[in-house]
């Protein structure tokens, strides 16, 4: 997720809570499309369809309207706290050891680290979102049940399983993303302006766009190769993966069996997604700095 354009004035606790319902609020509006894009990467049995449309309606008639939202309360409690990080992680960074704001490759190391810092303290509750994603019975399981079950089976290592290839997804997403949208905000022309030569919230929804669909098709094979690992062996997912290979065997292993487009199933879906999720997440972030700033 790209930042917002927060001044360094604002404080961390600000920061941090701005971001985290700024994630929040983003994710839960595209939740519907988060699980069709997670089906679609393991190849769910069910609900094999290729329209997106087609595969909300039959989740729909299968589990009823609440099903589009099927693990969506993993999403915020995994969202909350790594948008909250990843947003005070990157304004600290930015502000307390980029010597050169303009230099897009050190803005690019600082959302590379942020995002790295962000995805180790959550990540199990993303392991959480996408298994619960991919369920198909009516009784969702609880949450903390979840966690607790796969770590007594699996252990630490249980309820970090995948985090190689997210840690090696988010280096790139992380630093094109933040890095994207920090030199667009710099060429803004003065057409997207006001009148106090501040950006306008269109420009930015526009450069937030831009920087996530790059940065989006730049690591997405990594995210097709994380959510088969994480959900291996677990509920419709009939996409074979084997968890001893790395990363790298993984990706080589699935070019060789069903080839270049499937490292990018769902992909299509993501780019639906960028738009509003960048959209909600900027103004939502930007109201409630303002807002908690006057308090």
């Amino acid at each position: 997720m790209a930042t917002s354009s927060a001044p360094t004035s604002k404080s961390s606790w600000v920061s941090f809570l701005s971001g985290g319902i700024a994630g929040v609020t983003a994710k839960s509006a595209v939740a519907p499309l988060e699980r069709v894009k997670i089906l679609y990467q393991i190849k769910s049995e069910l609900y094999s369809l290729n329209s997106v449309y087609g595969s909300m309606l039959k989740i729909v008639e299968n589990e009823g309207l609440k099903g589009l939202w099927r693990g969506n309360s993993a999403t915020i409690l995994r969202v909350f706290p790594y948008a909250a990080v990843q947003f005070l992680s990157y304004e600290t960074i930015k502000n307390h050891l980029v010597n050169d704001k303009t230099s897009s490759f050190q803005l690019f190391l600082a959302g590379s680290t942020a995002g790295g810092i962000a995805v180790c303290v959550t990540y199990p509750l993303d392991l959480l979102r996408a298994r619960l994603a991919i369920e198909i019975h009516k009784t969702p399981t609880k949450p903390h049940h979840l966690l607790k079950s796969t770590f007594t089976k699996d252990g630490l290592r249980g309820i970090y399983r995948g985090i190689q290839p997210t840690l090696i997804g988010i280096l790139p997403y992380g630093g094109i993303s933040f890095s994207t949208f920090e030199f667009l905000k710099r060429i803004a022309p003065l057409t997207a302006k006001n009148e106090k030569g501040e950006l306008l919230g269109a420009y930015k929804l526009f450069s937030g766009g831009i920087a996530g669909g790059v940065a989006q098709t730049v690591a997405y094979p990594l995210d097709v190769v994380r959510r088969r690992v994480q959900t291996h062996g677990f509920g419709d997912a009939k996409a074979v993966v084997n968890l001893e290979h790395g990363t790298l065997r993984t990706i080589s292993h699935i070019l060789k069996e069903e080839g270049f487009l499937a490292l990018y199933k769902g992909l299509s879906i993501n780019y639906v997604k960028v738009i509003p999720t960048t959209s909600i997440a900027f103004f939502t972030y930007d109201y409630f700095s303002n807002l908690l700033n006057k308090l």
